[in-house]
Order: C-alpha cells, then structure tokens, then sequence
C-alpha cells in the first residue's frame, strides 16, 4: 500500500510539472531569446496573463530572469527571493539566484547561493558555477576541486573544460591544462576560448607553430583578447621562436619553462651571453643562486655582454646572499662603467649598511640623490639608515620626501609610520595601514596588530 501511495504521489508531482511547464511555455519562449524586447514582451504576460500565479515559484523565477534582460537588478534580486521563500528546498532557485548574482558581480552572495543549492543537490551544473564564482574570487584550490568534482558527476560543458585547464596551467600542469583543453574543443571545435586558451598552453609547452595556428583560429572566430605572437615570430626560425618564447614565459614568472627553452638554445651551441643572461635570473627568481651565478659568470666570458646588465644582476645576487663585499664590488663597477648610475650608488649603499659602514651609506644615498633628486627609494632607505643611527627627525624628513614623490610607496610609508611613532607623533597609524594598503604587508600587520587596536 505505501508504495502504491508513492507512486501515485510521484506521478501527482509528474503531472503538476508537466503543466507548469506547457502553462509558461510561451514565457520561456520569450526568455530564451534573450532580448529586452522579448523580457518586456513577458513581463506583460506576467502581469495580465498569469497574476493568479504569483503565489508559484516559477511566477517569480520568470519575473527575476525578465528582470534582468533588462537591467532591473533591483527587481531580478526581488523575484527570485520570492521564488526561494515560495520553495526554500528547490536547489534550482538557489542556483538562478547565484547566477544572477554571479552576473552582476556580487559574488559573496553569489558563492552563498550557490552553496545552499549544492547542499540540497549535488549536481553537476551547480557545482561547476561555484567553482566559477570560487576561480573570480581567487580561490583557485576550491576552484578546481569543484571542477573536479562536477566532471566525477558526469557533466561536461566547454567553459568547465576551459576553466580547469587555465588553473591547470597557473599551477604549470602544461600537459593535463592541454588534455582538458582538446576535451572542450571535442564538445565545441568553434568555441574561441578555447583555441586562445590552448593557444598560450601550447606556447608554454614551447610549441610556437601550435600557438600561432590555434591565436589565429581564436582571432578569425571573433575572440579579440586571443594570443597574438607577431607574424615575424611566427614566419621565423627556430631559434627566432624559441627566443620569443624563453622570453614571454620569463615575463610571465613561468621560470623552469622558461628555463628549459633557454638550455635548448645555449645547447644549440648558442654564444649569446643574453641567454645565460636570462637563464641566470631564472635560476635567480627560483632562488637557485648557484646555478644563476655560474650562468652570470659564464655569460660575462663571452664576447660583447651587456655588462651593466651582468653586474646589476650579480650585485642583487650576492646581495640576497649577504655577500655583501661581491655586491660592492659588482656596485662599484656599475658605478665605473657609468658614474650617473644612481641606482648602483643606492645599492651600494644597502650593502655598506649591512656592513654598519654608515658613513659610506649615507654618501651613496647622497649621491643617488644628487644625481636624481626625486628618486624617491633612495629617500627611504636614507629614512632607514637615520632611523638606525637614531637621527629620528632627518629619518621623518626623507619617509615624507619619499611618500611625497610617490604617494604609492608602501615602504615609505612604513617607515614614516615609525619615525612618527618613535618621536611621540601620534598619528603614525594611519601610515602603516597606508603601507598595508600599498603592499608592504607582514611588518605593516604586526605594527598594526600590536599599536593600532
């Protein structure tokens, strides 16, 4: 007997929603165009034709996606709140109200919405625009669990294909990024998104005359934000392109790519020093620095290097090393290649302060300052040096010259902040909040935490 009642209640529930759906077959028919004309057009009917059915969810659910087509948010917002309160347990309206929501950039309540949805169903669709809404909100680790898990529910679509290979890609998982990539193309072959996307995969994969093809194929499609490499690069020699690729993934901090496309050219029996050059700061950024000073060393041997370039990158590298008598030297001799340097004299000067050799400090500082009187890191690092000698006032005068010339200087900002606070001044709060504004976080955070509560 009880299962002859569920089945008469599941097919009750069959029948009602096969006639909600024939009563606004005509609104879904206008909806789906997608047009303001067409959202007016159903709002109308709405209002003259189906107002005994404001008491249905799907009355309101029509009414906020009209709304919406044009551009009443306000009431888009309204009618799919109706609709949620006329069925709080329908994951379908909590997932409409996050895609609105989603598509008006408020994207807390968007994530919210999409949350309760998946609670009370896990499906695919739902779950995917979370991850969406996850990735716009930086979250990329939920992002791709999300994803992942929509895939394991058996949905598929282009854009979710697309999205998981971008994160895949940012996370240098070049070979999985592409596989998902072709997995979109497999649903849609003129989707654009993801020939650009594939495009750049390819690219960082090294595979130059891939990217060129699918940019362009992105491009004749109408994608206007697609890769575009040079026609040159394009039509060029092997080493041509693996030269502009080494380069582009440098830019991009994609270091151990780029690292690899510059071993393939110096392996190629290359003399460039601007690769080792370049392979040296890779090996740099990756804090590798024994590899970067045998490519800076190995560079400087080779005819016609760029020496300012060497020296520079071989000062910063011992510097970050606390080998600080090679930094002065390779300072030194940016300083005697072209004695207007001003910023070899600044980190000369860092460097003698490392060593408490803060007459030698404060002259270079001078000088940077002499040659370039609005450079405005030398006055921070100039507030430093006072602020360690306890010249507190002169430490105040250079942080508000520096903060002055450059109203973004996080560190000059920081540093105001404690000048102010070491003479009594009792406003220096609002300078590390501005320093933790402008980017200098962790010393900005504990002041902040411990001064400013």
């Amino acid at each position: 007997m009880k299962k002859f009642l569920f089945l008469i209640f599941v097919l009750i529930a069959f029948i009602c929603k096969s006639q909600e759906n024939f009563i606004y077959k005509d609104i879904d028919s206008l909806l789906e165009n997608n047009t303001m004309i067409d959202a007016l057009t159903a709002l109308k009917k709405l209002k003259e034709n189906y107002q005994k059915d404001s008491i249905n969810s799907r009355y309101w659910s029509n009414y906020s996606k009209a709304s919406y087509i044009v551009y009443n948010y306000d009431n888009a917002k309204i009618g799919i709140e109706k609709a949620i309160q006329l069925s709080p347990k329908n994951a379908q309206y909590y997932f409409e109200k996050g895609f609105l929501f989603n598509k008006i950039g408020e994207l807390e309540p968007a994530l919210e919405a999409l949350d309760k949805a998946v609670t009370i169903e896990q499906d695919g669709k739902y779950i995917f625009w979370k991850g969406v809404v996850n990735q716009q909100l930086g979250k990329s680790n939920v992002a791709e669990k999300d994803y992942q898990k929509a895939l394991d529910l058996y949905y598929k679509s282009t854009e979710l294909y697309v999205n998981y290979a971008i994160l895949l890609s940012r996370r240098f998982e070049y070979s999985k990024g592409l596989e998902m990539v072709n997995k979109a193309l497999n649903l849609d072959n003129k989707h654009p998104h993801a020939y650009a996307t594939r495009a750049t995969i390819k690219l960082f994969l090294l595979n130059v005359d891939g990217a060129c093809a699918d940019g362009d194929t992105a491009l004749n499609l109408g994608y206007s934000q697609a890769l575009q490499i040079p026609s040159s690069i394009c039509n060029g020699t092997p080493t041509e392109k693996l030269q502009f690729v080494a380069g582009v993934l440098a830019s991009n901090k994609q270091y151990k790519q780029s690292i690899i496309a510059y071993t393939k050219l110096i392996n190629a029996k290359s003399v460039n020093p601007v690769h080792f050059l370049n392979r040296g700061y890779c090996y740099y950024q990756l804090k590798d620095f024994e590899k970067a000073e045998k490519d800076y060393l190995k560079g400087l041997t080779l005819e016609n290097p760029e020496l300012d370039k060497f020296y520079d990158n071989l000062s910063l590298l011992y510097f970050d090393q606390n080998k600080l008598e090679k930094s002065i030297e390779y300072s030194t001799q940016r300083i005697e290649l072209n004695p207007e340097n001003f910023v070899a004299y600044l980190d000369r000067g860092l460097s003698y302060r490392k060593l408490k050799k803060y007459k030698r400090s404060e002259e270079d500082f001078n000088t940077s300052l002499k040659i370039k009187p609005n450079f405005f890191r030398a006055f921070g690092y100039r507030a430093y040096l006072n602020l360690e000698l306890g010249k507190n006032q002169k430490a105040l005068d250079d942080a508000k010259k520096s903060v002055k010339i450059n109203p973004k200087y996080a560190y000059g900002y920081l540093l105001l902040a404690q000048a102010k606070q070491v003479l009594g001044i009792p406003d220096f709060c609002k300078d590390y909040l501005a320093a933790k504004k402008y980017g200098w976080g962790d010393e900005a955070d504990i002041a902040i935490d411990r001064f400013c509560k």
